[in-house]
């Protein structure tokens, strides 16, 4: 071994690489690597499947490469891209590599290289040839660097941006450090690395540095083992590809930068009506005002379609009932337009290719066909559908998102092989709690980009699966599920499926899914800016409790219990729960947030204030009563609760104005049904 191998072997390496550590091994480069993102990856064993998972991972891998010369670069310098003196396409046809993003992959990529810009270079590795923290050769033409060992133990876990316009640039952002070293750094800046307008190749460039505006816990300083809220304001960023580079340094002058890639879109938190414009007595559903009212008490504003003639092309019907368009965009220059941003959640076009209609569709196809949306500032989403294998999948797409169901529905999981009620095994559920695993293990793989859950709603089309005869889930099973998903960390959730005959099949699951659409609005500036701070499950007497999980957002923190101990009704088949009277709860928060004064309790009834007192190691007491989960909001002063109290007294507003609530109203129910008469 060469002594630059070991000197670079034994260097710290947490995203910044030294430029006198990245000099070429040979001749002068034109290209640097001056940053790299490394995301491990992780199975969950909670899950359990008929083909156990294989142990044997990898890693996720983003290179920042940078053109630091004064002229421009010839492409031919960017082909024939060898790692460890191989290249990507042989790495695939190995099995080593899932998927790999370099230049060539198709026409678009440009003849020339502007001075100074930044590329994003990206691989999922497949198996241990590229597991984290080994450390590789990359090669070109213009580029040939030995990369240290890559483990990173400062990230970004989340990165969200929000301001007032949906297709101008967006003025606030706010981001979530993590810190698993030793060491503390401060927080100096952030410089944000952006795409020009209209070039087709992601090319970016850097603006000026900006500094944080407020941190917290408070003084700008990421303390060892530890976690940090970071908000920038007065920004002006527009949508589309850009790179972060976090500036840290340490009091001895010793820096280090944290990279990542990522996709600025005006987050908002969405809610899904799925495929829900199936014709109603041979009429689109989006053309009978009495669907759109319906879904409108639901507080849904998504759907899968691309534009209803009569519909969306009707300012006074679409702008009392605004539905965003989710599916196939294409071509998505046709969509990609100021004037119809706002009416978009995302691009999503290629179904579940883990199953790919009985077989995988490979990774990298999966990337080529999102390829040509790159430059599009609309985000790209994807399907996830397997917890055992989607790792391979992580990185593809803008706005991930996954499906699973765990009571009478198809799964990928074998739910005979849980050992969860007194070693009786059941073949028409899972345990419900497993949303909770699979959304966290989701949203660690394609960090720091936002996720989202189709969650299990209404749907006519499921059979019978072992023995149990409701072919849908419970108000009970329905909401758990869906607030496992809102506990760990989602910012949007699509419910399956909520056509009309869906909805008239199951009109029960009306209520709970609007009762669950308000908390979301009441709470959506903590769900769309908050991100997973602690995490635990209770046991008693050697069984599962409580799953107890805190969000923490820059002004206020949810607290969820979702309760665990609940049963199995033998002669209907379904999961029960029991009220629990007297609850004694313990959550984790952060050390900044002790002094909060307020806790609000979220019940049917609106937002009520709630005793708690501090325990030791800033944890936080409550005793309450509780029925399948409980929502709880943190609050730093009284201002706040008046904001939340004030919102929560608009959405009554708003819904008593529409005049048309299925979901209480026997009336009204009657109106909805007998549309199909």
């Amino acid at each position: 071994m060469s002594l630059l191998t070991t000197l670079l072997r034994a260097l710290p390496f947490g995203g910044l690489l030294p430029a006198a550590l990245l000099l070429p091994a040979q001749g002068q480069s034109q290209l640097r690597v001056i940053g790299i993102q490394t995301i491990p990856h992780q199975i969950d064993t909670v899950l359990k499947y008929r083909i156990p998972h294989d142990t044997n991972l990898s890693a996720r891998y983003q290179l920042f490469i940078h053109h630091h010369a004064t002229q421009t670069l010839s492409s031919k310098g960017v082909q024939n891209i060898q790692l460890q003196q191989k290249s990507l396409a042989e790495w695939h046809r190995l099995g080593s590599i899932a998927w790999y993003d370099f230049p060539g992959l198709d026409t678009a990529f440009p003849k020339e290289i502007p001075p100074g810009a930044l590329m994003v270079w990206q691989f999922n590795g497949k198996n241990q040839a590229w597991k984290s923290p080994a450390g590789f050769r990359i090669a070109c033409a213009s580029l040939d660097t030995l990369l240290p060992d890559n483990s990173q133990p400062i990230y970004l876990a989340s990165a969200v941006f929000t301001g007032h316009s949906a297709s101008g640039p967006l003025e606030r952002s706010v981001m979530h450090l993590v810190n698993t070293s030793a060491e503390g750094y401060s927080i100096d800046s952030m410089t944000f690395w952006q795409s020009r307008s209209g070039e087709l190749y992601p090319f970016l460039f850097a603006d000026m540095p900006v500094k944080p505006k407020q941190t917290f816990p408070e003084g700008k300083f990421l303390h060892p083992q530890s976690k940090s809220v970071v908000i920038l304001e007065c920004l002006r960023l527009p949508l589309g590809n850009a790179a972060v580079q976090v500036h840290l340094s340490r009091a001895d002058g010793t820096t280090r930068d944290v990279w990542s890639a990522i996709k600025i879109k005006r987050e908002t938190f969405d809610i899904s009506a799925g495929w829900a414009n199936d014709p109603i007595r041979e009429t689109p559903a989006f053309l009978q005002e009495t669907f759109l009212k319906t879904l409108k008490s639901l507080y849904v504003n998504t759907a899968h379609y691309r534009g209803q003639k009569g519909f969306t092309d009707n300012p006074d019907l679409f702008s009392r009932y605004p539905i965003k368009y989710f599916g196939n965009l294409k071509p998505w220059q046709q969509f990609d337009q100021d004037t119809l941003l706002q009416r978009i959640h995302g691009i999503e076009f290629l179904g579940e290719p883990q199953y790919g209609g009985g077989k995988p569709v490979d990774p990298q196809k999966v990337l080529l066909e999102l390829l040509p949306f790159a430059p599009s500032r609309i985000p790209t989403t994807l399907t996830h559908s397997e917890e055992r294998t989607w790792r391979f999948y992580a990185g593809l797409s803008d706005y991930p998102h996954f499906d699973a169901y765990r009571v009478s529905a198809p799964s990928a999981d074998d739910w005979r092989k849980y050992h969860r009620w007194q070693g009786k095994r059941i073949g028409w559920g899972a345990p419900l709690e497993t949303i909770g695993s699979l959304t966290r293990s989701l949203k660690a793989l394609n960090r720091p980009a936002p996720i989202a859950y189709w969650s299990q709603g209404p749907h006519e089309g499921w059979s019978i699966y072992g023995g149990r005869k409701l072919c849908s889930p419970t108000p009970s099973e329905l909401r758990v599920q869906a607030y496992h998903a809102l506990a760990s960390g989602i910012t949007s959730l699509y419910w399956f499926n909520l056509s009309y005959s869906s909805l008239r099949k199951f009109p029960e699951l009306m209520a709970p899914m609007q009762r669950i659409g308000r908390e979301i609005r009441l709470l959506e500036p903590y769900f769309i800016e908050g991100n997973p701070w602690f995490f635990e499950t209770v046991m008693e007497q050697q069984k599962p409790v409580w799953d107890l999980s805190t969000l923490v957002a820059p002004e206020g923190i949810l607290l969820f219990v979702m309760d665990l101990d609940y049963h199995i009704d033998r002669k209907t088949k379904t999961f029960v729960f029991q009220q629990h009277a007297s609850a004694k709860l313990q959550f984790r928060i952060p050390n900044w947030a002790s002094d909060f004064p307020a806790l609000l309790k979220i019940g049917p009834e609106g937002p009520r204030r709630i005793s708690f007192t501090a325990g030791t190691n800033h944890t936080l007491l409550l005793e309450d009563s509780l029925l399948e989960a409980g929502v709880y909001l943190l609050l730093p002063d009284e201002g706040k609760v008046l904001e939340v109290n004030s919102k929560w007294q608009q959405l009554v507003k708003v819904e008593k104005a529409l005049d048309f609530n299925p979901s209480v109203n026997a009336l009204h129910l009657l109106l909805f049904l007998e549309l199909s008469r």
